[in-house]
């Protein structure tokens, strides 16, 4: 037999049938007969994504106090462990009654409906390991991030950029082409101003930012680590 009464069930079945982004068959719900988790709700899809009511024993010292001034009359709490929560991937809340925990649960929805529609991807992993690499590159090359281009360096990277720029344009023009000539012709004006390391990442990150923006550099036999080897060291 459930450790909670049915009236309580059958508002929890409520606040999930009444969801506009949810069915109830979207979750396995579950009440224990025994143990501290009254009530427990898994999104059948993907274990990492629940919402629990338990009844807990709280070690928090300031809470002791409290207790001990209480006599003890509060041995446990009532907490709701919510993955995802409001702002972190599991947060828990401590609840004055069962009504407290179950009304928590709408907010679980809104928070599982927002990840799932903006879940991570591997290419963005991968991105972001890229970007890890690339910098690794940048600091064995450039150990004084203030390090300027030589005029040389200046007059050789510009004619580098302009036969990439070059080979961009005989290509099937579509909007990403066109921003890569933008980056271009925007990183040539920079190697004026700006310190080597800086002018590197941006010149990255901002090829990076477009669709198949570094594949394309890698299709056309030059590449900005074959770049950065040869013209930033």
């Amino acid at each position: 037999m459930p450790q909670i009464r049915n009236t309580k069930i059958q508002d929890i079945y409520h606040i999930i049938k009444s969801s506009k982004k949810f069915l109830i068959d979207d979750f396995k719900i579950e009440f224990p007969d025994n143990g501290n988790i009254l009530v427990k709700i898994l999104f059948r899809t993907s274990s990492k994504y629940s919402f629990n009511i338990e009844e807990n024993i709280v070690s928090n010292s300031i809470f002791d106090i409290q207790l001990t001034m209480a006599n003890k009359k509060r041995e446990v709490v009532l907490q709701t462990i919510e993955k995802p929560g409001n702002s972190k991937n599991k947060e828990i809340h401590n609840h004055e009654n069962i009504d407290s925990c179950i009304d928590k649960i709408s907010s679980w929805l809104q928070s599982l409906d927002e990840d799932l529609q903006n879940e991570f991807n591997f290419e963005d992993i991968e991105a972001f390991q890229n970007i890890d690499e690339f910098e690794k590159r940048l600091n064995e090359n450039f150990p004084d991030e203030n390090e300027k281009f030589t005029q040389q360096e200046k007059e050789n990277l510009t004619q580098k950029l302009q036969e990439l720029q070059e080979k961009i344009e005989k290509l099937e023009q579509n909007n990403d082409t066109k921003k890569q000539i933008e980056i271009i012709e925007q990183s040539k004006i920079e190697i004026e101003k700006y310190p080597k390391k800086a002018w590197w990442l941006k010149f990255y990150n901002r090829f990076n930012s477009l669709n198949n923006g570094l594949n394309l550099l890698n299709n056309i036999s030059d590449n900005i680590i074959k770049l950065l080897d040869k013209f930033g060291a």
